[in-house]
């Protein structure tokens, strides 16, 4: 699902949050490309596996691979070996063969993890403020816990929720709904923060809850996680 912001939307979203904030019992935060820098250990994985610039066709296989699953078209690890396919040209493989070809991406992925600038205040802020915080992804539980271990962000207090472990993923109203009821809160008094505006804000919003649209570029509602320690939760 694309959707593209435009700036009344991202006015009214910033507007409506301070309205409630006081009402904020819990924050979600997504992890890649919101915690983590995804995209960025992406880029130089793809380089260090296969050099010659290929990365942005990587982005594009990825995402159009992520995104069945999402829809429920294919398994996590069914993902996984058919953008390994794809991106290698090799559509006769077997998935063994796939998944030890995305290992050895996977292994170069690993070494360039780095959090995102201000991710560790951030989530420190809504720790001390005393508010319920986890995070939802629609990653597997090894490699996301991994990550959180590498960009200094396994912080006590913290509950990670792999929508893997639930019934469906990002966007659909289960995921949302059952991190809630995992965290004790209510859909209404709960915050989502997240880079995907169909994953962490559309989708959140519809299953009742309130959310911030994460762009570094400039084009969401926040483009650094500093400025969430600017807002009044309490």
């Amino acid at each position: 699902m694309e959707i593209s912001p435009n700036a009344s939307f991202r006015r009214d979203a910033v507007s409506d949050l301070r309205s409630v904030s006081s009402m904020i019992r819990a924050v979600l935060f997504d992890l890649d490309d919101t915690l983590m820098d995804h995209t960025a250990a992406m880029h130089a994985a793809v380089e260090d596996w296969l050099p010659g610039g290929h990365h942005e066709r990587f982005a594009e296989i990825e995402k159009k691979w992520f995104a069945a699953y999402e829809r429920g078209e294919v398994t996590h690890q069914g993902q996984r070996v058919e953008r390994c396919r794809e991106f290698l040209g090799r559509p006769e493989m077997t998935e063994q063969e796939a998944l030890a070809e995305y290992g050895t991406y996977l292994a170069a992925y690993e070494k360039h993890w780095c959090a995102v600038d201000g991710a560790r205040e951030a989530l420190e802020y809504v720790l001390d403020l005393g508010l319920n915080v986890g995070i939802l992804t629609n990653g597997a539980r090894d490699m996301q816990e991994s990550k959180l271990r590498a960009g200094g962000l396994d912080l006590p207090g913290i509950e990670l929720f792999p929508t893997v472990e639930m019934t469906k993923p990002k966007p659909h109203r289960e995921a949302y709904l059952e991190a809630c009821r995992r965290l004790n809160v209510e859909p209404s008094s709960t915050l989502m923060v997240g880079d995907s505006l169909a994953n962490d804000v559309v989708g959140a919003r519809a299953a009742g809850l309130t959310a911030l649209h994460f762009d570094r570029s400039g084009n969401g509602d926040i483009a650094a996680l500093s400025e969430l320690t600017a807002m009044n939760f309490v």
